[in-house]
């Protein structure tokens, strides 16, 4: 038979003390994003698969090379970072 768990818990879970006033931030308090902003996303994240494609096909000035790299991976974070961020 197993043995009763041992709690620390001085009050019920789920309540709080009285007076406590706590904000719930994740309620859904923010507006929901533009409707340009999932473009963006998506314009940032084709942009940066163009620049890296683009260099190693050689169409860019100085390609193949690793600063042309650089900037596709950018563009493909700013991307990412931005998506994150959308409601």
């Amino acid at each position: 038979m197993a043995r009763p768990k041992k709690s620390s818990r001085l009050t019920p879970k789920g309540t709080r003390p009285e007076g406590e006033v706590v904000e719930d931030t994740l309620t859904g308090d923010l507006p929901p994003s533009p409707a340009w902003f999932g473009w963006m996303i998506l314009c940032l994240l084709i942009v940066g698969v163009a620049v890296i494609f683009s260099n190693y096909m050689s169409w860019l000035p100085g390609s193949p090379s690793s600063s042309w790299i650089l900037g596709g991976l950018g563009f493909v974070l700013i991307g990412i970072l931005t998506a994150t961020r959308w409601r």
